[in-house]
């Protein structure tokens, strides 16, 4: 094995660590969710999730890298991590993870279907089945849960925040290049907190200190995970490194048994299969283009 492949093995271990932790901060949401004001909770998630960022930046003694000329490239992303927070949290709280997760990494399908039509990307014969593999999954899952009786609130919220979370992806796949990664991160999630604290007022009262130390955990949780999605992707190329992702699907399937006593149907494993296969064929495919 060359150094170059075992440093991609490393990073890929990073990543599915990353998304282990994604997996617990969600866990920990989901068990306090329906306590509290959502806002609540979200707000202070998402300034608790700065906290890890901002230890980086004073570690480094960096503050440049949050230097940024493109506020108004912020301010839209801000909007649409808000979004894709709200939706996709949302959903989990009203689902079970072996049912949300399938659905939300069919982002991705989105991504590379706006990459195709916007931005003119190659299109190949592994692309294409990927993408029709993925939505499959969606359709099965969703129709699944649906005519079991889960939360179907909880299935248009997962949709509309893969949607949100497609548009997040694009702009770093368009501006990413311009603007530091750490920079797209910080500015994305303290806007998400100050916009969420502006329907949380006067619904701060009243929360049990266990429960406060929750929220802040999850939120800490999840700013750890984006520190080694940063440093990862510092590391190898956001193609390759995006294999990881499907990493949480497996996480949800053990987390959903462990934790809510919910043992998935064969809809929902056939689904995480076929969202599995889905990203490990366009992976399979940069890795020979490249």
């Amino acid at each position: 094995m060359s150094q170059l492949e075992s440093k991609k093995h490393i990073i890929y271990i990073f990543g599915t660590f990353a998304f282990l932790l994604f997996s617990i901060a969600d866990t920990i949401i989901k068990l306090i969710g329906d306590l509290y004001k959502d806002t609540v909770i979200f707000s202070i998630a998402s300034f608790s999730a700065l906290i890890p960022v901002l230890f980086y930046l004073l570690y480094r003694k960096s503050f440049e890298e949050i230097k940024t000329k493109n506020y108004k490239l912020h301010f839209v992303r801000g909007i649409l991590m808000t979004l894709t927070y709200y939706f996709v949290v949302k959903g989990i709280i009203l689902l079970p993870l072996s049912i949300a997760y399938p659905i939300i990494l069919s982002a991705p399908v989105l991504l590379s279907i706006m990459g195709i039509l916007i931005l003119k990307e190659t299109i190949y014969l592994s692309k294409i089945i990927s993408l029709i593999l993925a939505m499959i999954a969606v359709f099965i899952v969703s129709g699944f849960s649906l005519n079991a009786g889960f939360n179907s609130l909880g299935v248009i919220f997962l949709i509309l925040g893969v949607i949100s979370l497609a548009c997040l992806d694009f702009t770093v796949r368009v501006y990413g290049k311009s603007e530091r990664t750490v920079a797209l991160t910080f500015y994305s999630m303290a806007i998400t907190g100050i916009i969420f604290t502006l329907f949380s007022i006067n619904h701060y009262k009243d929360i049990n200190l266990n429960d406060l130390s929750l929220m802040v955990s999850a939120g800490l949780i999840d700013g750890v995970a984006m520190m080694i999605l940063i440093y990862s992707l510092r590391r190898i190329e956001a193609s390759f490194f995006s294999i990881t992702h499907y990493s949480q699907i497996i996480f949800g399937i053990v987390i959903s048994i462990v934790v809510f006593n919910h043992y998935p149907s064969i809809i929902e494993i056939s689904g995480a299969i076929l969202i599995i296969i889905s990203g490990y064929l366009i992976y399979s495919k940069l890795k020979k283009l490249n």
